[in-house]
């Protein structure tokens, strides 16, 4: 068995490392055509979802973040706008707004400003 195995030690090597780069160059396609759709797909600007965000809750914008997601159907991929929010009431709120839809989501765990 093991003069088998390594008669064939190159072969098997070889053909592991093919794999291994199909694999990865898939991988690579699949998340590299999600960013092609996600790039196509900006309909709001930040400065946008900024005006979006504000005009839904009252307040200062403390931080905004471009975060890239990968949808199982890969034409649905998006960028969203992570954004926070010190409120009026001194809370933080904080919300995603898509850049495809301008669509926002309220993040439930909203609480006090610290």
């Amino acid at each position: 068995m093991m003069d088998s195995i390594k008669k064939y030690k190159k072969r098997i090597i070889v053909s592991l490392v093919t794999v291994v780069v199909i694999a990865a160059a898939a991988v690579g396609g699949y998340v590299g055509a999600g960013y092609y759709y996600a790039n196509k797909n900006v309909n709001y600007s930040e400065e946008e979802a900024k005006e979006i965000a504000l005009a839904d809750t009252a307040g200062e914008i403390i931080s905004i973040h471009k975060e890239f997601e990968l949808e199982d159907r890969i034409t649905q991929s998006e960028y969203e706008y992570e954004i926070e929010i010190k409120t009026e009431q001194n809370r933080l709120a904080e919300m995603t707004i898509s850049a495809r839809t301008g669509i926002i989501e309220m993040d439930d765990d909203s609480g006090d400003f610290r």
